[in-house]
């Protein structure tokens, strides 16, 4: 469901703007997604629930990227290959 015609926002407390600050500024701005999908540039700017629900607690809030965010909505959804583990340069692999 897209954010424009879910119901969530009316169930934000009342403090989410204090909140959306306060996670943003632990996470210093940077994307906290366990694995980042390869459009990720390491800026956050979504503030996510880490479980889906309505537990706004800061423990349960995290700062990702939109393209890590979006993966992350469809993981959440049910679709398992949104999130892929970041990819490494072979070690012997120069540039």
């Amino acid at each position: 469901m897209a954010w424009s015609t879910s119901t969530r926002h009316d169930r934000l407390p009342g403090d989410w703007d204090a909140r959306v600050k306060a996670v943003k500024n632990r996470a210093n701005n940077q994307c906290e997604a366990a694995y980042h999908v390869e459009e990720c540039d390491g800026r956050g700017r979504d503030v996510d629930h880490i479980r889906q629900g309505d537990d706004h607690s800061l423990t349960n809030l995290q700062l990702l990227s939109g393209p890590c965010h979006a993966a992350k909505t469809r993981l959440d959804n049910g679709y398992t290959a949104a999130v892929r583990a970041p990819v490494e340069k072979h070690p012997g692999r120069r540039g």
